[in-house]
């Protein structure tokens, strides 16, 4: 660690489900351990904006005393978000529309702070500090509570006309069938292909008396299932959850390959929990991918990589306090 010169920020990374914090510097390290803690909801299932600034608070105040100021706060949420205003416009998973997050995050603590979607946040610690370093044109995909990407294309972060490019995971897959999605839409890819549609499909073969091994797993039906059973039972050799893992693996070829033979891609960075459900889970997306790739160089050229860092949003978050300040720029 680089104690004598480092400057820390804090940097916050607000998943579907989990909340990760810590303390950052301008080179990438973490002052401590990320802590990670439940994002809080209300009794209708929506994220409590106010909750979440009080759990924040006593890292502020922490942060003064360690070290002396915090420049800012980074804030990586798992939606689209409006930079300049810091409002929340959609985080389908916290079911926010239009929240002024950024605003009460600076009314509360009085320190400027840098709200974006947290797939940005990922490819930004990926471009300056990991995989993607001297790379031009990558995209990084999340799947986990949801499914979406962030794009670095001729060596600058594409956001589009609002921000919000790399809605990968609310293209439309088949409006006719799924579940329908927190976004408003349905039958977008994220709500076949994410966490817990997984989970829902396998939840739907136990009920239905497909699944012999789920059974087991849920103790005779007692527990919920977790999309981590499905990749256990599909390892046991399960039927259903085979079919269940096989059909998440062509539908993410299908999405992945698009975005290939639409941009020309050198690299797809993956992050997120669901791209570890079996060991080779990776390697057979990675392979219908090239099925579907358009061009003999993206079959052999592109690269598909695992993240460089355990969460590469929070270390992004807390990179873009570092662009915003000075500190930090994007080496082209």
């Amino acid at each position: 660690m680089n104690a004598v010169s480092s400057q820390y920020v804090l940097a916050v990374d607000i998943g579907g489900t989990k909340m990760d914090i810590a303390y950052v510097n301008q080179y990438g390290e973490l002052y401590a351990p990320a802590d990670r803690l439940q994002v809080p909801f209300d009794e209708n299932g929506v994220g409590k904006p106010d909750a979440i600034l009080d759990i924040l608070e006593p890292y502020v105040i922490k942060g003064k005393q360690e070290f002396g100021e915090l420049p800012g706060i980074g804030l990586s949420l798992c939606g689209n978000i409006d930079q300049a205003s810091g409002d929340a416009i959609l985080v389908a998973n916290l079911y926010w529309r239009y929240v002024p997050f950024g605003r009460m995050t600076r009314e509360r603590f009085g320190i400027p702070n840098y709200l974006a979607t947290d797939v940005r946040m990922a490819l930004l610690a990926e471009v300056l500090w990991g995989k993607a370093k001297g790379l031009k044109h990558v995209a990084w995909m999340t799947l986990g509570t949801g499914y979406g990407g962030y794009l670095f294309l001729d060596g600058k972060l594409y956001g589009g006309a609002h921000g919000f490019a790399g809605n990968l995971g609310h293209s439309i897959y088949d409006e006719r069938i799924g579940d329908a999605c927190g976004c408003g839409q349905k039958g977008c890819f994220e709500s076949f292909v994410a966490g817990p549609a997984i989970a829902g499909q396998g939840q739907k073969a136990l009920e239905q008396g497909r699944s012999s091994v789920l059974f087991e797993l849920t103790s005779n039906g007692e527990q919920k299932v977790t999309t981590r059973m499905v990749f256990q039972a599909e390892a046991k050799g399960d039927i259903a959850a085979q079919e269940i893992i096989n059909e998440v693996i062509r539908k993410l070829g299908i999405s992945l390959s698009s975005m290939v033979n639409l941009l020309d891609l050198e690299m797809i960075i993956l992050g997120g929990g669901v791209w570890k459900g079996s060991p080779n889970f990776i390697s057979r997306v990675d392979q219908r991918i090239r099925e579907f790739a358009m061009t003999e160089e993206a079959k052999h050229d592109l690269k598909i990589v695992n993240e460089s860092f355990e969460n590469s949003a929070l270390i992004g978050a807390a990179a873009d306090v570092f662009l915003h300040t000075g500190l930090l720029k994007i080496e082209n």
